[in-house]
């Protein structure tokens, strides 16, 4: 490849590409063809098929994943119009460092209080440089959120102080200089020194470990001697770790977090009936969500057991009576978990899970009557 045609070379294609002075006539390429010997394709680019329109969208998630560069910028004053992308950010954010390295602004409002320091969150994002068209780095073209922890180093400085200013379910937008960044030497090949990035982050949940780092240094003799209040935010703190890893998909971690949740509780002494009510009504919530984990790996006896606890202290509690339906169905004990679906309807009847596990319940029953008569059939010939 020579020096002209290194230039023109497009990383990730079969070799150099040249760029056209005049459109082409597709009739005398095909003529050419037939006497040189050559091979060529044409790309339809047209999309009028709906298979590949949902094609493009699951892989992308939506359209708003770019939404920031799909921003409607006709209410910018005229003087605006000449500005960039990132100018146009830029004049309508805030500062939230001194030297202003680091500026936000909020894209939807978020709820409760700004995220304590150094929790663990899970976030969805999009990262852009202002002359990428799409995104150099997303956690929904992935459709995996990111769980990091607060004030570790595991994301860029800038990034990190963002997000610590944010609410839960809150959408925001950084706009982050390089030193608060990838620096002057950048990420290459994908970010250059001195690149000016913007992030577009969700907050979609957090933890705060503070309670249990505590917890975690006492000597049992001091765990027995804790306030119930503070036994109870222990706890808590656990089933939201908990809830972050079922969420990851890890679910025998998260088992292994519920029933740390529901021994803290059960370790406490209790003084009254409200603090016994209180901790019933936590490790409810504790066994429903150990039930459920037992359905995602397939443990159905367990999530069967689990729910059955839920149930001896709260008999129409409608998330337990789905998991035993369920759980009864992958046993193959149809008429039974028919039994929990018809009462867990009777306490909801427009839950669409419980719905779709009677249709699911309704086919597999079918099934099973259709293939105990071909037995039958084959066995009296």
């Amino acid at each position: 490849m020579n020096q002209a045609e290194k230039s023109l070379y497009i990383p990730g294609t079969l070799g150099p590409t040249i760029m056209l002075k005049e459109g082409l006539d597709l009739e005398s390429l095909k003529k050419t063809n037939a006497t040189a010997n050559i091979e060529f394709t044409t790309e339809d680019t047209d999309y009028d098929n709906e298979a590949d329109l949902k094609a493009d969208e699951n892989y992308f998630g939506s359209s708003n994943n770019f939404s920031y560069m799909l921003d409607n910028d006709s209410d910018d004053d005229a003087s605006n119009a000449d500005l960039t992308w990132f100018q146009r950010l830029n004049s309508k954010m805030n500062n939230i460092t001194e030297d202003g390295g680091v500026k936000k602004v909020i894209r939807k409002e978020g709820i409760g209080c700004v995220v304590p320091s150094g929790s663990k969150v899970r976030i969805h994002y999009n990262g852009y440089m202002e002359d990428l068209d799409e995104p150099f780095d997303s956690s929904r073209i992935r459709n995996q959120p990111l769980q990091v922890t607060l004030e570790q180093g595991q994301v860029i400085h800038g990034l990190d102080i963002g997000i610590s200013t944010m609410r839960k379910f809150e959408i925001a937008r950084f706009l982050i200089e390089s030193t608060y960044a990838y620096g002057n030497m950048g990420c290459p090949p994908r970010i250059p020194g001195h690149a000016l990035v913007c992030f577009e982050v969700e907050l979609l949940s957090y933890s705060d470990p503070s309670a249990l780092d505590d917890y975690e240094g006492l000597t049992d003799e001091e765990k027995r001697d804790l306030p119930f209040k503070r036994i109870i935010e222990v706890s808590k703190a656990l089933k939201a770790e908990g809830n972050e890893l079922y969420l990851c998909e890890d679910f025998r971690k998260a088992i292994r977090k519920y029933f740390k949740a529901i021994n803290t509780l059960e370790s406490a002494t209790l003084k009254n009936e409200s603090q016994e009510r209180d901790v019933i009504h936590m490790c409810i919530k504790s066994y429903n969500n150990i039930g459920l984990s037992y359905l995602k790996t397939g443990s159905f006896g367990k999530a069967l057991s689990s729910a059955r606890r839920v149930l001896s202290w709260q008999n129409d509690n409608s998330k337990a009576l789905y998991i035993c339906g369920k759980a009864l169905r992958h046993l193959g004990e149809f008429s039974k978990s028919r039994k929990y679906f018809t009462r867990a309807l009777s306490v909801s009847p427009r839950s669409k899970d419980v719905i779709k596990e009677v249709k699911l319940l309704d086919e597999m029953e079918m099934k099973f009557q259709l293939v105990e008569k071909q037995m039958c059939k084959n066995m009296f010939g």
